[in-house]
């Protein structure tokens, strides 16, 4: 082994100053980052840092949430913040913060980024402490608020649909899936596979071949029966986009373009055979699966369903005065 030294001793100066080369990827769409650690909110992406002894880091150690900012305006953000004190609570991690207060250094947060299109994501960690696995040896829970360049979704998912096939990625245990941890590895697997297969997403099963869910999507089909059909919480996350679905195909029912709601257990088999099947997810709402492990859903084309709910979600997003929060 050559024993000379090559490494050498950085200082902050060096890290710090000017525009770092190893922040180019992705920093200029960060526009502000809140730290309990630090006490406040820095807009340079080259300090919008974790310490690594963070138990989020270095164990997955914590929990999160993501959602967007329109026009000026925070949507859903109640229900986001409620599901992230469940995911507390599930695994006995103490809020930093009550809730009233997380939500205003949220709202701060993105007024300081001044961006009134945006996408929110917000972190509780376990705390810093060491490298160990334990918890204990953290002090106390870390919150982080990062305001980011808003999704832009593909004009094809709407227009044409997209496409689907199963994952081969194992359904996370029930306990594990109710919490929006950190620990992501499942749910990168499972997009990885859909991006190496060529697809826009995948969907995986539970052990009796049931729909689950996507990497960070909930799905629902329509039965040719007119029924909005959508899988059990017990095995999965508890979607707020899905959730905000369901009571927007109320208005379905209404009009008579559905005919039904149901929650149920769904076997593949019943998702090949639907008249549509919908994903749902912060970024674009929903969109319509036209192709589902290469075999057309419905007519192949986003249905009556996918349009009409399209335009309650753009509403709803816009116009909702009861779920949207005001920053600007």
């Amino acid at each position: 082994m050559d024993k000379k030294k090559h490494l050498r001793i950085l200082s902050e100066k060096e890290i710090f100053s000017g525009r770092p080369e190893w922040r180019n990827p992705g920093g200029s769409k960060y526009f502000a980052m809140y730290s309990s650690v630090f006490g406040g909110v820095v807009t340079d992406p080259a300090l919008m840092v974790v310490p690594l002894d963070d138990h989020m880091v270095h164990r997955g150690d914590g929990i999160f949430e993501a959602f967007k900012c329109v026009n000026g305006c925070i949507y859903n953000l109640d229900a986001h913040l409620a599901r992230l004190e469940r995911s507390a609570q599930l695994i006995s991690l103490m809020l930093p913060f009550d809730l009233p207060t997380i939500k205003q250094i949220i709202v701060e947060t993105v007024a300081i980024a001044g961006k009134k299109d945006c996408m929110v994501r917000v972190f509780v960690s376990r705390g810093l402490g060491g490298f160990d696995c334990a918890p204990g040896e953290c002090h106390k829970s870390n919150l982080y608020v990062v305001v980011v360049e808003a999704w832009d979704c593909p004009e094809y998912f709407y227009t044409k649909g997209v496409s689907a096939i199963t994952s081969k990625i194992p359904i996370k245990p029930s306990f594990f899936a109710r919490v929006k941890s950190c620990n992501y590895l499942p749910n990168a697997l499972v997009d990885m596979e859909a991006e190496e297969n060529g697809v826009d997403f995948a969907i995986t099963l539970d052990e009796e071949g049931n729909l689950a869910e996507g990497a960070t999507e909930n799905v629902a089909v329509v039965t040719k029966e007119k029924v909005f059909m959508y899988p059990e919480f017990d095995r999965i996350l508890k979607g707020t986009s899905l959730l905000r679905g369901v009571e927007l195909a109320r208005e379905l029912i209404k009009i008579g373009i559905l005919k039904g709601i149901s929650q149920q257990n769904i076997p593949q088999k019943k998702a090949y055979e639907s008249s549509e099947m919908l994903i749902f997810s912060t970024g674009p709402d929903v969109v319509p699966v036209v192709s589902y492990d290469g075999r057309p859903i419905g007519s192949g084309k986003p249905g009556p369903v996918f349009r009409k709910l399209l335009e309650l979600f753009q509403r709803d997003v816009k116009e909702n005065k009861n779920i949207l929060t005001p920053v600007f």
